[in-house]
């Protein structure tokens, strides 16, 4: 055999390996070739020399016998070193139903980000060649892609393929984008429901769109498959089929998405991501700020005699989980608070986010449903009575926060009010309004709810001086007990002048 016809046998036995394996009848026509080629040269060897042996004994002469001509050689007649068309997958859309039967599970996000990523690197190096740079990338590629499981460089390997290098730029952009496509569906995945259902719907159709495009690509270079467009389709499917939404572009075969796009989808991806991290970071913040908030909140439940040295971190959390989106309405944060909040010490200013919660906890009083009365009525302090004494038959004005019904009658039986003018704020609502109300005859006193109102009611003593009203600061409760002392602390004195000047 000659040099040249063996370098030609290995050559075509090496491009023939890889399809051995997957090809039965390919394999069987190889054998029947190998075995025809052995049974060719054992009738070809010459004919090999005996050893010297004794005269023979002399016989009687008989007639030569000719040979028999050798067997023909026997080829099977449909061998052929044409190599077979291997069977390609088409890729998978709503209208096959393969994937139905064979039950693919898609790869890991992660997985289809850095094949992805790595294959687009592939590309852009063979865009590179075609264009006649040297170029030595493929082989580091090749090795780092064992270290992924399944991930198949098929175009750093010979093949048919397109010549023209913008085709490999573009499927190496298409690739890029089908990298953040896995990372972006990744991310609504990370987010609390409540919030992925918000952005769900436009990461499916950005997904769709970007595997359309990555098969686009791949079908511009005439090969008919890649495994990642495959499994983003796969995740895009069966995530539009659990949250039950309808995807109307890019799942069919012909509703492809140029390559050459991929720069446009790139960005509009990107700026989706940019806005899921920050919800993401946003709502980690908030749920571990809203774990701090409850912890606290229960320390004081349990031991109220350190209110001093908890409620200043309390506000501060209180307005960073309500700058960070929890709502001042929260009935896990209003069902801690509401057996604490006389605790506040006077001296600790709420912010303006802590405001909104209490006034939450504020309108939330007023509007359930009141306790059943005590089985018996419960004898007034002397210093409710010293109050009754004093406010008998007279109008008082309460402003702050939202009207309880409940507190309201009880204040008035308790110190014998003609009418409590409970007057309900909002924040930072004008306190010209309140004029009229302080400014009646019978009005004896005016009590502010200071935990309740915006730092603006202050005004409001501008207005008692003005028509000679004691004002009087609850920063308590509505309990009459507390706010009959509060009345004989700060006006007690006024109030008994005022009446016997009366």
């Amino acid at each position: 055999m000659t040099d040249e016809m063996a370098e030609a046998l290995l050559v075509l036995f090496e491009r023939l390996g890889p399809y051995l394996a997957s090809d039965p009848a390919l394999r069987s026509a190889v054998g029947n070739f190998g075995r025809a080629v052995v049974a060719l040269s054992e009738q070809a060897a010459p004919a090999v020399e005996a050893a010297p042996a004794p005269p023979p004994v002399a016989e009687p002469a008989r007639p030569a016998v000719p040979l028999p001509p050798p067997p023909p050689l026997v080829i099977p007649a449909d061998f052929s070193l044409e190599r077979k068309p291997v069977p390609v997958a088409r890729p998978i859309y709503p209208d096959d139903h393969d994937d139905d039967r064979g039950g693919i599970t898609p790869t890991d996000l992660g997985v289809i980000a850095k094949r992805c990523s790595l294959k687009a690197e592939a590309c852009r190096a063979v865009a590179a060649v075609k264009r006649g740079d040297v170029f030595t990338v493929p082989d580091a590629l090749a090795r780092r892609a064992t270290a992924l499981p399944d991930c198949e460089l098929w175009m750093i390997y010979p093949g048919d393929y397109a010549d023209a290098p913008k085709v490999w730029d573009d499927l190496g952009g298409a690739y890029a984008v089908g990298a953040e496509a896995a990372e972006l569906l990744a991310l609504v995945r990370e987010l609390p429901e409540a919030l992925a259902v918000r952005h769900r719907e436009r990461v499916l159709y950005a997904v769709a769109e970007a595997q359309a495009m990555v098969w686009a690509g791949v079908l511009d270079t005439r090969r008919r498959v890649d495994n990642d467009q495959i499994h983003l389709f796969v995740h895009v499917r069966e995530e539009a089929r659990r949250h039950q939404i309808y995807i109307n572009r890019y799942l069919k075969r012909e509703d492809r998405v140029s390559a050459d796009q991929w720069p446009d989808l790139l960005h509009r991806i990107a700026i989706l991501k940019e806005g899921l991290a920050d919800t993401r970071n946003k709502a980690k913040s908030r749920e571990k700020g809203l774990s701090n908030l409850k912890y606290k909140l229960r320390k004081l439940n349990d031991e109220p005699e350190k209110a001093a040295t908890e409620w200043p971190r309390v506000l501060e959390l209180l307005e960073e989980v309500v700058a960070a989106g929890v709502p001042p309405s929260n009935a896990e944060v209003r069902d801690l608070l509401l057996p604490i909040l006389d605790t506040l010490p006077d001296d600790q200013e709420p912010g303006p986010n802590a405001e909104r919660v209490f006034a939450a906890v504020n309108e939330y009083l007023a509007t359930r449903p009141a306790p059943p009365p005590p089985p018996q009525e419960e004898e007034p302090t002397a210093e409710v009575r010293a109050v009754a004494e004093l406010l008998h038959g007279r109008e008082v004005v309460l402003i702050g926060g939202v009207e309880r019904t409940t507190s309201r009658t009880l204040i008035e039986r308790a110190f014998k009010l003609d009418k409590l003018n409970w007057i309900t704020t909002r924040p930072h609502e004008s306190v010209t309004h309140f004029e009229p109300a302080v400014a009646r005859p019978n009005v004896a006193l005016v009590l502010l709810a200071i935990r309740w109102s915006s730092h603006s009611y202050g005004d409001v003593k501008d207005y008692c001086d003005k028509y000679g009203k004691p004002i009087v600061y609850l920063t308590a409760g509505y309990n009459p007990n507390q706010i009959a002392h509060q009345i004989l602390t700060q006006v007690g004195d006024r109030l008994r002048a005022l009446t016997r000047a009366g």
